[in-house]
């Protein structure tokens, strides 16, 4: 294993160093192996370290439990975490609607193509980049109407009024790379709108190393508010608002149970709990909110 394995000797937000121990996480979906979880002293960033290299890190996906690369209902929960996702599909259309009139957009990390697909039947451009063989082949199989970009280098400078990334960044290897690469494909004033877990939510600090968007290895990052405005400044974009994302303190705490080996009904009930009081404390303060949507603007 550890020839699969790097170790990063400087941070991918803002490359500096030393860092400091942060959590020992488990991942619960594939190997059952213990992942670290570092923190940046300088720009406090939290990133698993060592990780899976990127010609490595496929293996990890390679399971029924990982569920955005699938279509399965298969249990309560993936048919909970199934009709979640239809009914937020609306909803993450009309907020692109907010932001622009010229539809033309790149869902980058693109999952099994149902947002794409969305988008695509109410009149958007779209381009879709999915790295997952398994995943493009069920897009290429289902949605005949959506263009799959077989790298971002493919895709024209200032062509994109918006690039969407749900629950994707914190899987890119190359990170500022990857955001750059943004910055050239989106047209003047374009948005860029990245939703991402918050390992500063409440549920995740009642979790702790049990906390499901962890999800280690998969995950290589652990943002919260600041540290992903830090990067994203520093990249060429301005943070223009944040909205929270309600269901994923639910479904983040139910996984979270399951991870700490609680029973069906307590754990249940437990989940319930958490998570609405994560979300009630989200009311007042953004920074405990499960999973949050940052809205970029390009800066000139």
């Amino acid at each position: 294993m550890e020839h699969t394995l790097e170790t990063l000797k400087s941070c991918p937000s803002c490359g500096n160093e030393p860092f400091s121990n942060s959590l020992s996480c488990t991942d619960y979906t594939y190997s059952k192996d213990v992942f670290s979880i570092v923190e940046c002293t300088t720009c406090k960033l939290h990133f698993t370290n060592p990780r899976p290299t990127e010609q490595a890190i496929g293996k990890y996906y390679d399971s029924p439990e990982y569920v955005s690369h699938t279509d399965t209902n298969s249990g309560l929960l993936f048919t909970l975490y199934g009709l979640v996702k239809t009914s937020t599909l609306k909803q993450k259309r009309k907020l692109l609607e907010e932001f622009t009139t010229d539809k033309s957009v790149m869902d980058y990390g693109a999952g099994s193509g149902d947002f794409s697909a969305q988008l695509a039947k109410n009149g958007w451009s779209v381009t879709a980049f999915e790295p997952d063989l398994n995943a493009r082949k069920r897009i290429l199989e289902k949605h005949s109407k959506i263009v799959l970009a077989d790298d971002l280098k493919s895709v024209s400078n200032k062509s994109k009024s918006i690039i969407t990334l749900w629950h994707v960044l914190e899987h890119v290897h190359q990170l500022t790379e990857t955001i750059q690469e943004f910055h050239r494909i989106l047209k003047p004033d374009g948005t860029l709108i990245i939703a991402v877990p918050n390992h500063t939510s409440f549920d995740a600090e009642y979790y702790k190393s049990d906390w499901a968007a962890y999800d280690v290895p998969r995950h290589l990052y652990h943002f919260n508010p600041t540290t992903i405005e830090k990067l994203m400044l520093a990249n060429g974009f301005e943070l223009r608002q944040s909205k929270p994302m309600w269901f994923d303190s639910f479904y983040v705490s139910l996984l979270s149970e399951k991870n700490s080996g609680s029973s069906a009904l307590i754990g249940w009930l437990r989940a319930f709990t958490i998570g609405l009081i994560s979300n009630l404390k989200a009311i007042f303060d953004s920074e405990r909110c499960s999973s949050v949507i940052y809205i970029f603007r390009k800066a000139v």
